[in-house]
């Protein structure tokens, strides 16, 4: 029998991980099949229940539901208590397991590429700033900061992790070797244009981090990487959520060098250049 899998959230109509595990089940040869349920919040209850009468193998989650689906879960790990939010569902001895795995997505890339983490700055303070925050603290930052147009919203964030305040209009001051965008800015569409952090304030020696990847290139890295400092893509921290969240639902590894060419040719029309 086919084992169903899929991801909810509200809006779904652009999701790309119904192409990621889709193709990871036909990679390994597993009798599996993913789809985008689009799931508004007044839809959760009757979906969840539907999700254990099926019973559906796994569930990515995304916004709005990472918060309210851990209600629905028998346990939560610790690491998807200590972000506040999950996005990943797995079955273990009948026992449905609710996890993380953006945070595995943001450490990784910065691992990969042996990038060690001193004084970070977040810019934002949503859902996403909570997992880059307990992944800083993870990788062993030796100072964190948060920022938002909000100070209130960066005040609590920064209250619930004992992470220092800056003012938005003074985020540049702040001396960050890493600059992590969890905010929209940059974003395909009427945020496109926008940028969290002066370009002219970047240089050498930075890390710059976009959480947004569509456009592929976003005002912030095309400014970032202009100035000689080090950028990582948001794609990267995708790709590696999904590569985690497949291996809990099947024990198996998605190639990261195989599945990056395939985002970027659905995203972007082109794979990278090899060589």
């Amino acid at each position: 029998m086919t084992r169903q899998y899929g991801i909810i959230g509200h809006p779904l109509a652009h999701s790309l991980s119904p192409l990621v595990h889709n193709w990871g089940f036909s990679r390994f040869g597993i009798d599996g099949h993913y789809e985008a349920c689009d799931t508004p919040p007044e839809a959760l209850s009757a979906f969840m229940t539907r999700f254990r009468q099926i019973p559906m193998a796994g569930l990515s989650v995304t916004i709005p539901h990472k918060t309210a689906v851990m209600a629905y879960a028998d346990v939560v790990t610790d690491l998807g208590l200590e972000v506040g939010a999950v996005n990943t569902l797995y079955w273990r001895d009948n026992v449905l397991w609710a996890e993380n795995t953006d945070v595995e997505g943001f450490c990784r890339p910065l691992v990969e590429a042996g990038l060690s983490v001193g004084a970070a700055l977040v810019l934002g303070c949503g859902g996403a700033a909570r997992a880059v925050v307990v992944g800083l603290k993870r990788l062993g930052a030796a100072r964190i900061a948060v920022t938002g147009r909000t100070r209130e919203k960066a005040e609590a964030l920064a209250a619930a992790f004992s992470l220092e305040v800056v003012d938005w209009e003074a985020r540049a001051d702040y001396p960050a070797q890493l600059c992590v965008n969890a905010t929209p800015m940059g974003m395909r569409g009427r945020l496109e244009a926008l940028s969290p952090y002066p370009g002219d304030r970047l240089g050498p020696g930075r890390i710059v981090y976009d959480l947004v990847y569509n456009p592929r290139r976003t005002r912030f890295a095309v400014e970032a990487g202009q100035s000689g400092a080090t950028v990582v893509s948001g794609l990267d921290m995708f790709v590696y959520q999904a590569v985690e969240q497949f291996r809990l639902w099947t024990g198996r590894v998605l190639p990261a060098e195989e599945l990056r060419p395939l985002l970027m040719q659905a995203l972007y029309g082109e794979a990278p250049a090899r060589g």
